[in-house]
């Protein structure tokens, strides 16, 4: 269905386009349309790095766009490096709420009074974001908890920008390109699922039950308690933990204890990836506490990703692939994983991988740059026309996250020694007995479905055959474009033979130019009219040899059914 602007949206579009045009963009927006708002003078006057205007204009938009851009920086197939880049260092500016609004949403939400609920409030917020605050307290049972309660109105603030996102992008379909394969509707979409589930504190509360339950056996990583009975959907009550900031551990050099909380890192986020299939999207350091006796605490589950089985063999393939550098492998890995448009050069993709490789071999954590080795990896995917699944490209992010957190944790280490441990246990689990013996039963399995339906289908086919009823085509991808150019063709000779006719038989009546009765030239006439006749026919015979990729009834007809469709739509 079409969304259209609202009345009372209007004001806000205005706006929107009054801040991308002070940042810039208005050149831009004269191309999709939207010039009739931008103010004079304001057109393209910021001479700033694209991918800087963009963000400043996020952060001039307010809360909603600021965590648009926060969604968007862990997905490297949708926007490039430069942009990606800027975008992960928005943060969310607000003033925290009121201890009024604080006890209004508390008890909305509970239907009860904060001293009902509650032995005591801490009114001062431990940390504000632009959709949530998180508040100390205490449970009258005596536990102590930490109560995330959602900011008064911001859904529906959220949901009025989204909409008018989904009309805006709709405007821009068609007339504005955008980096990697994703269309303005597209990345739009993938906003608004992304920040349903965010909004939602009791899909939080589900993963982070989930995510404590896949790491109770592990003592060195802690999961929070939720306590569902206590949350709602705009109210979370979960187990405060004592621990402090993983930023907090003193940077410089490699001692055991960081070497200890690293491999800690890097052992959660192995389990995470290839044994429960299931992550952690933003794993950044305000999200990872280290407590005192050095256990790593994960918070906020508002985004989390899901791997399943195939997607984990693929992973397991380009991890291994990377570590022992085996560039062919790698390029396979990846090029069966996602969906491709059109033919892909592997060979290319191929030496693009292993130039990659040879940047990171042997180097250490601390000389790279940008250590995300698997977002580059699916940034190379995307200039390739390689179309992985999002898992890949939200996943390629959080290792990024780590490995940036491993860079400050072990500097001057080479990062392929000490991933290589994990890579040969992946290796030794993958090839062990147990997951050969279920690999080979699933494979039985699935043959012997085919073997039982096999003579089913043969004597189908048989007596298809028998009856006539089967028949076989064969695809030329050049045919289509053959039978168009015999058509061409066919038509120019047709309007030739057409023009020269017409144009002869003018000669012929002219040569008869004669007075008529009551003095009329009627047969010159006649033949000055063929001449005309004959002369527009050459004239569409010339439009058409030099325009005919214009004039063909096949785009013709595909930009009507996108008028149909668009005003259909609108009616909708």
């Amino acid at each position: 269905m079409a969304r259209t602007i609202q009345v009372q949206d209007l004001g806000r579009v205005q706006r929107i386009v009054r801040v991308l045009a002070s940042n810039g963009f208005g050149h831009a927006l004269e191309r999709t349309g939207l010039g009739e708002h931008v103010p004079p003078g304001k057109v393209d006057s910021d001479s700033s790095p694209f991918a800087r205007r963009l963000r400043q204009a996020l952060v001039d938009l307010g809360p909603t766009f600021v965590k648009l851009g926060q969604i968007l920086s862990v997905r490297p197939d949708i926007l490039p490096k430069d942009v990606l880049a800027e975008f992960q260092t928005l943060q969310d500016r607000v003033d925290p709420l009121s201890p009024e609004e604080v006890r209004g949403v508390v008890e909305r939400e509970l239907g009860k009074t904060i001293e009902d609920a509650f032995s005591s409030f801490d009114p001062e917020p431990l940390g504000c974001a632009s959709i949530a605050q998180v508040h100390r307290a205490v449970l009258l049972d005596g536990r102590e908890v930490a109560v995330k309660l959602q900011r008064p109105g911001i859904e529906q603030v959220i949901r009025s920008d989204v909409h008018i996102l989904y009309t805006l992008a709709q405007i821009v379909e068609g007339r504005a390109s955008l980096p990697g394969m994703y269309t303005p509707t597209a990345i739009v979409k993938e906003f608004d699922d992304a920040i349903t589930l965010e909004l939602d504190f009791l899909q939080e509360a589900r993963a982070s039950a989930r995510m404590r339950n896949n790491f109770a056996d592990d003592p060195d990583i802690l999961v929070p308690e939720v306590y569902p009975e206590l949350s709602t959907r705009r109210l979370l009550i979960m187990e405060l933990v004592r621990a402090r900031p993983l930023s907090s551990i003193p940077e410089g050099k490699v001692t055991p204890r960081t070497r200890k909380i690293a491999h800690r890192l890097m052992e959660a986020t192995y389990r995470q990836v290839f044994v429960h299939g299931f992550f952690h999207c933003d794993p950044h350091p305000g999200n990872l506490l280290v407590t005192d006796d050095d256990r790593l605490v994960y918070l906020d589950f508002g985004i989390t990703g899901t791997l399943t089985s195939a997607m984990q063999d693929t992973l397991l393939s380009a991890f291994t692939s990377l570590v022992f550098r085996d560039p062919d492998a790698l390029a396979l890995a990846v090029h069966r994983a996602g969906a491709t448009r059109g033919r892909v050069d592997v060979r290319a993709f191929r030496d693009e991988l292993e130039r990659l490789m040879i940047k990171y071999y042997g180097a250490s954590l601390d000389q790279l740059a940008d250590p995300a080795t698997l977002m580059e990896v699916v940034e190379l995917s995307s200039r390739y026309r390689i179309d992985l699944p999002a898992e890949f490209a939200v996943l390629s992010r959080t290792v990024g996250l780590v490995e940036g957190i491993l860079r400050e944790l072990l500097p001057g280490v080479d990062i392929v020694d000490e991933v290589k441990p994990y890579a040969q246990r992946l290796i030794t689990s993958r090839f062990s007995p147990e997951r050969m013996t279920a690999d080979a039963a699933r494979s039985i399995m699935q043959l012997q479905g085919h073997l039982q339906t096999a003579p089913l289908a043969l004597s189908q086919v048989l007596m298809d055959l028998e009856g006539g009823r089967l028949t076989f085509r064969m695809i030329d991808p050049e045919a289509d474009k053959l039978r168009e150019e015999i058509r061409m063709a066919t038509l120019r000779l047709s309007l030739a033979a057409l023009a020269s006719t017409v144009t002869l038989g003018s000669l012929l009546f002219l040569a008869a130019w004669s007075p008529a009765p009551f003095g009329i030239p009627i047969m010159g006439l006649l033949g000055l009219a063929l001449a005309w006749v004959g002369a527009s026919l050459f004239g569409v015979l010339g439009v058409h040899v030099l325009f005919a990729r214009f004039l063909q009834p096949s785009v013709w007809r595909r930009r009507a059914m996108a008028v149909v469709r668009f005003f259909g739509r609108r009616k909708d």
